[in-house]
């Protein structure tokens, strides 16, 4: 089986397709119900139990990512400030909760598109 090039896999994985048939949904519901597998071609989507720990992870660094360029931006760029640190402290929990609710289901399919087009394996019979 011939791989696709890199840059095809990770614009499927933002489409959240399937990394087999690229046409079949990842997503059931909101926020990352993963169906058990591919709607259309039936590749399993759950290889063993904890595989999604690596979505999880990387959810978890784009998520760092953005809140450590915000926060710098912010200390050197004048932006007029809340009313006290509580206020500012809750706003950027506040952000960073949106952006883990941004980020889990790309950094998932993602995951599992990267899985699968270092390691490829079939739909189970």
């Amino acid at each position: 089986m011939m791989r696709p090039p890199l840059s095809a896999v990770l614009a499927n994985a933002l489409r959240l397709r399937c990394p087999r048939c690229r046409q079949g949904r990842v997503f059931r519901g909101w926020p990352n119900r993963i169906f058990p597998r591919c709607p259309l071609c039936g590749l399993s989507y759950f290889r063993e139990s904890g595989y999604y720990l690596g979505g999880m992870i990387l959810t978890y660094v784009f998520t760092s990512l953005v809140l450590v360029a915000s926060y710098l931006l912010a200390l050197f760029f004048p932006i007029p400030r809340p009313a006290s640190p509580g206020t500012e402290l809750a706003l950027w929990i506040s952000f960073a909760v949106l952006l883990t609710l941004l980020f889990v289901r790309p950094a998932y399919s993602l995951w599992l598109s990267l899985d699968f087009w270092i390691a490829p394996w079939e739909p189970n019979p």
